[in-house]
């Protein structure tokens, strides 16, 4: 189960409590760790790391870590080179597990959890630069696994897994309008009133544009162009306010703004000088999170209010944290993860739990 379809409780309000992972790789900006609970009930931590031998090689895992026991439930076998997206789905149609990683060297491997980590994806790209973000989408049949990347001249790319097995030679489409967009984040939406062929969404962050590309008919469902003097949109979201879907996105010089998918209109945005605004956390069904991670701190808006700023909540142990992550930590509760260019895993807490503790 994933933390994002859960809508917390609590309000908002966090105090750090501890380092969770001391290591674990930060290169990216996008999906650095992920976050989900098993079929045990156990709160499962997904990243990225690497070690050195004494041969000054590296090492690269996709390492598994349980906070319920606080130890590492397996390390997959060595990538080819550093983590820089990893990302955990469940299938609607089966409620099987999965997980998606993305390398350094353009390799992306997909790992199916509830079949004893059995790998039924491993390809490389050839991307000519690093693939920045990487996620999954399902059809009864079929699995597609997504892939984009930073660089330009390139286009975002759909692997096709027929039966959802180990295919060595699985099929690669390309988005074909994508090119140039150098792709900072990626998110996903599934148009349940389109018709069949243009169901699933797939969104595409670049340089100063959004782009919104139906899959598999590989038709523009929208692009959005904003103005250059906001270059690089480094957070997306897609989420629920009420019966609406929505796309949020932010930019890292001081922007953020969010369109109605369905109307394809835009119904709120923010300009400001406060920079280094990266992602975007749902946190219930009234709060919306953002982390300012030159600021070190979280922003808190108010989506029954019109998106006002209810807060802004000072992190100040985060280290210039560039994703953040809601999760439901067993001994403390609502919670938020965060990582940095420190390489840490960093959990703050409700404030009302660190009260009750110090009681």
């Amino acid at each position: 189960m994933s933390f994002e379809d859960v809508n917390f409780k609590s309000n908002p309000n966090f105090h750090f409590k501890e380092v969770v992972v001391a290591k674990a790789d930060a290169l990216s900006a996008s999906y650095q760790f992920d976050c989900f609970k098993d079929k045990k009930g156990d709160v499962i931590l997904i990243y990225g790391y690497f070690d050195e031998t004494l041969a000054y090689e590296y090492n690269f895992y996709v390492s598994l870590f349980n906070l319920n026991t606080n130890q590492e439930v397996k390390a997959l076998e060595k990538a080819k080179d550093r983590i820089l997206s990893v990302r955990y789905f469940k299938d609607p149609y089966t409620e099987k597990d999965y997980l998606i990683a993305a390398d350094k060297k353009s390799f992306v491997t997909v790992w199916d959890l509830s079949d004893n980590y059995n790998k039924i994806l491993e390809i490389e790209l050839k991307y000519e630069g690093f693939i920045y973000n990487c996620l999954l989408m399902f059809e009864k049949e079929t699995m597609y696994a997504v892939a984009s990347s930073i660089s330009s001249n390139n286009y975002t790319k759909v692997i096709e897994i027929q039966n959802k097995e180990v295919n060595k030679e699985p099929t690669v489409k390309e988005i074909q309008s994508s090119k140039d967009y150098n792709v900072y984040s990626m998110s996903y939406w599934y148009n349940k009133n389109a018709e069949k062929g243009k169901n699933h969404v797939i969104i595409q962050c670049g340089k100063s544009k959004v782009l919104l590309s139906e899959y598999p008919s590989n038709s523009t469902y929208h692009s959005i162009q904003i103005s250059d003097k906001f270059p690089y949109i480094s957070g997306s979201i897609v989420f629920k306010n009420g019966d609406r879907d929505l796309l949020g996105f932010s930019s890292t010089y001081g922007y953020v703004a969010i369109f109605e998918l369905a109307t394809k209109k835009q119904i709120f945005v923010w300009e400001t000088d406060e920079v280094h605004l990266y992602s975007f956390v749902k946190w219930n069904e009234q709060y919306l999170l953002l982390n300012d991670c030159l600021q070190r701190r979280i922003i808190v808006f108010d989506m029954k209010d019109n998106y006002k700023i209810k807060s802004k909540v000072l992190c100040p142990e985060m280290h210039f944290d560039k994703f953040i992550k809601k999760v439901e930590h067993p001994k403390y509760g609502e919670s938020i993860l965060s990582i940095g260019v420190d390489w840490k895993i960093k959990l703050f807490v409700n404030r009302n739990i660190m009260r009750n503790e110090e009681k």
